[in-house]
């Protein structure tokens, strides 16, 4: 598996442009499956997440700092949950958040077309509060940006996530929910394995032949 190969590409894709470069880094988590852009490397650290039934599930948070800025994505273990905890879960951490402040914005998300979700708050002392939550793997994802009130929307991060799976392939997913694989997600672009399955030519909606 090229692992890195995969997510650095991805994230190249997805993001260009010399003033990003400066002031992002790309970090990717083979243990969680993900890829995200942090303002500088994250600091990885073992906690929990509490579960809609009250249950403590094991999870890691990444974070990192940039002047007051705290950029956090959280991957919270799911892979043993019952199927309604399983279908809750972001919608659960949803309702834990909006406990935190007053919402200003409130309503569903996806990326890659996993379903989501996704919060802005205003906090006590006027900071805000970014959201997003994405299930997908077995494992929760939970994007927290707490920013000043003088910072800009911190849209790198809340709509860089890159979710793969085991084989450290992108996930995407069609309006109907069918798997997807896109051109940029060929070996020869991104050094991973053999894909099956329909591909798109690029961001179009037209799959081409692989025979």
């Amino acid at each position: 598996m090229h692992f890195g190969k995969l997510i650095l590409a991805a994230l190249v894709l997805s993001y260009s442009g010399t003033a990003f470069a400066q002031a992002w880094t790309s970090y990717a988590s083979e243990e969680d499956r993900f890829a995200i852009s942090f303002p500088g490397a994250p600091t990885v650290e073992e906690t929990e997440w509490i579960d809609e039934d009250g249950n403590a599930r094991p999870a890691r948070r990444y974070s990192a700092r940039r002047g007051d800025d705290v950029y956090t994505l959280i991957a919270v273990d799911f892979s043993d949950a019952a199927l309604n905890l399983l279908r809750g879960a972001f919608s659960h951490a949803a309702v834990v958040y909006r406990q935190m402040g007053q919402v200003t914005y409130d309503g569903d998300a996806q990326v890659d077309r996993i379903e989501g979700h996704q919060l802005q708050i205003t906090l006590d002392g006027g900071r805000r509060l970014y959201f997003g939550a994405y299930l997908e793997g077995g494992i929760l994802y939970i994007l927290d940006a707490n920013v000043s009130a003088r910072s800009p929307p911190p849209g790198v991060f809340q709509q860089g996530l890159v979710v793969v799976d085991e084989d450290g392939v992108r996930v995407r997913y069609t309006q109907t929910g069918e798997r997807i694989r896109r051109t940029d997600d060929l070996p020869e672009a991104l050094g991973g394995p053999d894909l099956d399955g329909p591909i798109l030519e690029g961001t179009s909606d037209e799959y081409i032949n692989l025979e």
